[in-house]
Parts: C-alpha cells; sequence; structure tokens
C-alpha cells in the first residue's frame, strides 16, 4: 500500500461512528447524500432528510451504547473511494466495557474528496436475510 493510500484509508477510518454526537457525523457527509436503510424510511436524499433519521434512531438508542467495527476493507482513489463494514450496534460502550449483544449489520459508503477532505455521499445499511 502506498503512503497516500494509507493516509486515505487512515482519514476515513477516522470518520467512522461510534458516539451519539450528531454535529459531528452530520459534519462528513455531504449535502447530497443518498442512504438506504434497515427501518423506514428505506431511503432517504439530503441531508435534511439524512438528519432526521439519526434523529429517530437517538432516540430510541442508549447514549452510553456505541458502534463497533468488526471487520472493514476498503477501496481508496485520489478523489473517490468506498469502505464496506460489518458493523455491531449496541454492544460497544463509549467509555466503558463491551457488553453482550448489539445488532449486526452490513454498510456500504460512497466518498468523494471534496475540498481537500472525505465527504460520505452514500450510505448503505442492511442486514442478512433470515429465510
Amino acid at each position: 500500500m502506498s503512503q497516500r493510500a494509507g493516509t486515505a484509508e487512515a482519514e476515513i477510518k477516522a470518520l467512522a461512528v461510534r458516539r451519539h454526537d450528531l454535529p459531528a457525523i452530520l459534519a462528513h457527509h455531504d449535502d447530497d447524500i443518498a442512504m438506504f436503510d434497515v427501518s423506514p424510511p428505506l431511503q432517504s436524499h439530503g441531508l435534511a432528510e439524512y438528519k432526521k433519521t439519526w434523529d429517530l434512531f437517538i432516540a430510541y438508542h442508549q447514549p452510553w451504547q456505541a458502534f463497533d467495527v468488526e471487520e472493514l476493507q476498503m477501496c481508496v482513489g485520489d478523489t473517490v473511494a468506498f469502505a464496506v463494514a460489518i458493523m455491531r450496534c449496541g454492544s460497544a460502550t463509549v467509555s466503558g466495557p463491551h457488553v453482550p449483544g448489539g445488532f449486526q449489520f452490513r454498510l456500504t459508503i460512497g466518498l468523494c474528496k471534496v475540498d481537500g477532505a472525505w465527504r460520505v455521499q452514500h450510505e448503505h445499511h442492511s442486514v442478512p436475510a433470515t429465510d
């Protein structure tokens, strides 16, 4: 891996959401983001609609819970990147020990480098089929 690719991967990893810090989450998403989610609405377009999905999630999620990245793969170019991950929501804690359980899901994000910073332009959450 080149040093430039390693730096880009580190910059993208630093965008990972772990806590309920909505301003920090939104700061790295593009105004025209498109998101496909597990729960309704199944899709949202634009930062205002994307924010509403977080408002709903935060209303039902415990503030001390965090997200864990269990697996992560990235493909990074000079101005475009995508990442795929297996995530767990609710079993990690922001400042304490791991707790049992949580909700496992898949995450795919597409990013573009805008004015020297990575911006999430596409986000897709999914869960494995049960049958």
